[in-house]
């Protein structure tokens, strides 16, 4: 048996030949320990070839032997290493009880298998550190030949276990006489060449390839593979934030954040704690300082990292009225690679369920959970891509103590299982939970940053709530300046960002780009799919959904005049006609529900929005997704609507262009329809808040009623007629005025206003000529046939003769037979097919210039591309 006595601060432990002993702060460490420096899983000892070795198990400030850092020592006889610092560092003294004849392993080679970090080349060949970082955890070394296929798929030559990871993702071709070149074979989440998204690369000694969670560096003419556990040693540098305005709403904010840590970042109201979250989440990129992931810059590398970073803003990113295993299946499908299988994705469903004690809870709707539920599915969806730091915002808001005591409880079992955690929180019941708390000051300064057991001393207050008073009562202190005065900032912010490289103020940033997706209509069906799944669980929704247009349509039945579209009879000349009102009453009732179907739908769920966005949602395929889902049931609804509201009117009345006009009506006024659903997605994606959109809906509906074309005064004020072009209602009520001729229709109603007046025969003879002039134009009758016509109607033969004969050269004039009443005539109403097809098609241009406005308003809210 060969035994090694270790001891540490002072304490002994002894192993035998059968341990495996790690050393660190992890909870689960063989020998704990808490020191500065010291990292979670800093050290590993072990018995190798009958000799005991003592590794770097991928710690951030290394381990020193003899003054000199080395990754693993062989331990011979009486050997004192330390860890984290040369001089100062935690002692550890090893040694053995009996001594072993085999020869320990050289110090230049580490164990088979083991941790060995990696830094980056310094040649000016070789990868940029700030963008490749600390490799940790070697896991193989994959030897190269002519075409080397990596992917998930168990046939390639590299084989990637993750899910993140496409079955055939990339290929490396050459050798290393002729060099190499990496190409991306179409995957769906990217291949990163130092931080950078390539398409295709020439490789260089020392450079890394990032696939999923995987690290692949070229070295030697090999591939070493390294795996991300999720330990991160995050860095942060001089963060500041400054407005359009000059002010500071983030000023000089540094820390460094041991890995498996919890941290929580608190303050009163105006200290910048959004503002910071969203500089170390890269969402809004902060104008100076640096943020390294593992010695990466955030910055730099954002495309690659964002993978590895998960984020859970206070309103929930789920659909409620899913399931939550429905729900997570759902963003699986929209972050996982097409190849993935269902039984994968279930697989991980169901263990991210597990993980957050939710599988009980799995089959039942989000509405129906707890607050501490609804949020544990929120951190569900961010744990299916195993991020390694994970970001939270107020996720105990609104929840009573005993969750919010649970969900912090979570949240410390999710950094000791292996990720940095970082809160943000008003909460102060549950801080003793969290490894370091930040502290700031109104105007983004650092007041303090530690552990939480030294807070109450360095505030000289006895509660949290106390510090909080404090801090919002002296708010012109200089807290900063106090605290880098204190020994607290030397223990846990200077001497742990002491071993990064220097930083300098970085250049200002604009948002980063989105990680560029493969599979447009696969997000688009994936989209489809959730959203109508979710309409089928909104029962109440889905009810009024299918009730609106019959109760509408029966109004409309009872309501509207019968037999005002139909045609004039034979020997009938004209007639005072109510078509108008009936077209009125359709036009708002179809944009009505056009705009109700949609004016909520994107703004009411603009935080799932939002965090599908930061993982790669396209805009176009969201927005798509959408509009063809409530275009459908716009359509129905419209459909039901008219055919319900025209049935008293008959269907013997013409058409302009299809085969006939109740046919006519339903394509038209479901464009009309289709054209309000459009421009209530585009109130919605500008919106703030779902009241405020709703605000808007009676509004546009009365602005499309005054600018229909249906009032004369309206058609003859200048502004007002030009402004009407830019309303549905209008081409709408054109397009249904061209179906039914409301020109014929109506032409006695032309002639009259408010101001006729009807003394004698002559005012009557002038009126009817008037109707005659706007028949003659409509219908291009002859002399002859007006003559028979006002015959027919009882006029002697000589008095027909001569109002035929003086309506016609009114007619070849252009000009109608001055009464007070004539207007001018109206365009679009014509009953051709002409006047039809354009106003259908400017209908149709606008339901896409409404659905390219929304698409164009949330790209400005993000700031990215599709």
């Amino acid at each position: 048996m060969v035994s090694l006595h270790v001891n540490v601060g002072g304490t002994d432990h002894l192993l035998t030949d059968d341990d495996v002993a790690t050393i660190g702060r992890d909870p689960s460490a063989t020998i704990r320990v808490e020191a500065d420096g010291v990292s979670r899983r800093h050290a590993r000892v072990s018995l190798v070839d009958g000799a005991w070795l003592l590794a770097d198990d991928g710690s951030r400030f290394g381990v020193f032997h003899n003054g000199v850092q080395v990754q693993h020592v062989a331990i011979n006889g009486p050997t004192t290493v330390r860890l984290g610092d040369p001089q100062n560092g935690l002692e550890v003294t090893l040694t053995p009880a009996r001594a072993t004849a085999a020869q320990a392993p050289p110090a230049q080679a580490p164990p088979a298998g083991r941790p060995r970090p990696v830094s980056a080349p310094v040649d000016a060949g070789g990868p940029d550190a700030r963008t490749v970082g600390t490799l940790r955890d070697v896991r193989s070394v994959h030897a190269t030949s002519a075409v080397v296929r990596i992917g998930r798929a168990p046939d390639n030559d590299v084989v990637l276990e993750d899910l993140v990871v496409s079955r055939y993702h990339a290929e490396l071709r050459g050798s290393a006489q002729t060099g190499f070149e990496l190409t991306d074979l179409g995957s769906f989440n990217g291949t990163f060449v130092n931080g950078v998204l390539a398409d295709r690369a020439r490789l260089s000694e020392g450079d890394v390839v990032s696939i999923g969670h995987h690290r692949l560096r070229l070295a030697a003419g090999a591939l070493e593979e390294y795996v991300e556990t999720g330990d991160v040693f995050l860095e942060v540098h001089d963060l500041s934030v400054t407005t359009p305005t000059g002010q500071r709403i983030l000023d000089g904010v540094s820390f460094a954040l041991p890995e498996r840590s919890l941290l929580a970042v608190v303050g009163p109201s105006g200290a910048g704690k959004s503002t910071l979250l969203n500089a170390l989440t890269g969402f809004r990129p902060a104008h100076g300082g640096t943020v390294l992931y593992d010695g990466r810059d955030l910055y730099r590398s954002y495309a690659d990292l964002r993978q590895r970073i998960g984020y859970v803003p206070q309103d929930d990113i789920l659909h409620l009225e899913l399931t939550a295993r429905q729900a997570l299946d759902y963003a699986a499908q929209l972050r996982f690679p097409p190849d993935v299988t269902a039984e994968q994705r279930r697989a991980r469903v169901d263990e991210v369920l597990a993980e957050l004690g939710l599988s009980h809870r799995a089959d039942l709707p989000i509405s129906k959970m707890s607050g501490g539920q609804r949020k544990r599915c929120s951190v569900a969806t961010e744990l299916l891509t195993k991020p390694s730091l994970l970001f939270l915002d107020e996720p105990t808001s609104g929840l009573d103590p005993g969750y919010e005591r649970s969900l912090t409880k979570l949240l410390r079992d999710l950094a000791d299982g292996g990720r940095t955690v970082i809160v943000v929180t008003h909460s102060v019941q549950s801080l003793d939970l969290c490894d370091r708390m930040i502290f700031l000051a109104p105007g983004g300064r650092t007041a303090f940053f530690g552990p939480p057991d030294e807070v109450s001393e360095y505030f000289d207050r006895p509660t949290y709530a106390d510090v909080f008073e404090t801090l919002e009562v002296k708010r012109d202190d200089d807290w900063s300046g106090r605290f880098r005065g204190h020994p607290a900032y030397q223990q846990y912010v200077a001497t742990p960002l002491s071993a990064a490289p220097h930083t300098t103020e970085a250049e200002e940033r604009d948002v980063a780009q989105p990680i560029k997706r493969q599979g447009w209509w696969r997000q688009f069906s994936t989209l489809v799919r959730r959203y109508l799944a979710v309409l089928r669980s909104d029962r109440k929704l889905l009810l009024a959904l299918i009730l609106q247009a019959p109760i509408l349509g029966l109004i409309m039945m009872v309501a509207l005049p019968p037999d005002e579209l139909a045609p004039l009879a034979e020997g009938e000349l004209t007639r005072f006609s109510q078509a108008s009102a009936v077209l009125i009453v359709l036009i708002v009732g179809v944009t009505g529900l056009g705009l109700a179907a949609s004016v909520r739908e994107i703004v009411k769920e603009a935080a799932v929005y939002r965090r599908e966005r930061s993982v790669g949602l396209s805009i176009t395929a969201y927005v798509a997704s959408k509009a063809v889902v409530i275009g459908a049931i716009v359509s129905v609804q419209c459909t039901i609507l008219v055919l319900m509201a025209v049935l008293p009117q008959g269907s013997d009345w013409g058409a302009a262009f299809l085969p006939s006009g109740p046919l006519e009506f339903v394509v038209g006024f479901g464009l009309a329809g289709l054209a309000g659903m459009s421009l209530g997605l585009l109130i919605s994606a500008v919106s703030t808040n779902v009241d405020r959109a709703i605000s808007l809906l009676p509004l546009l509906l009365i602005i499309q009623l005054v600018l229909s074309g249906a009032f004369q005064n309206v058609n003859e004020t200048p502004v007002m007629r030009e402004a009407s072009y830019l309303a549905s209602g209008y081409w709408g009520y054109s397009a249904a005025a061209s179906t039914i001729d409301l020109n014929q229709l109506q032409a006695l109603n032309d002639c009259l206003n408010e101001d006729t007046k009807i003394n004698s025969q002559e005012d009557v003879t002038n009126l009817l000529e008037c109707a005659l002039v706007e028949r003659a134009a409509d219908e291009g009758e002859t002399t002859s046939q007006l003559e028979a016509a006002l015959i027919e109607f009882g006029l002697p033969a000589d008095q027909a003769a001569a109002l035929a004969a003086e309506a016609q050269a009114a007619r070849a004039s252009g000009d109608p037979v001055e009464t007070e009443s004539t207007g001018p005539p109206l365009r679009f109403w014509d009953q051709t097919p002409r006047d039809w097809l354009s106003n259908a098609g400017v209908l149709s241009a606008m339901v896409l210039a409404g659905l390219l406005g929304a698409s164009y308003a949330l790209k400005r809210k993000d700031g990215q591309g599709d």
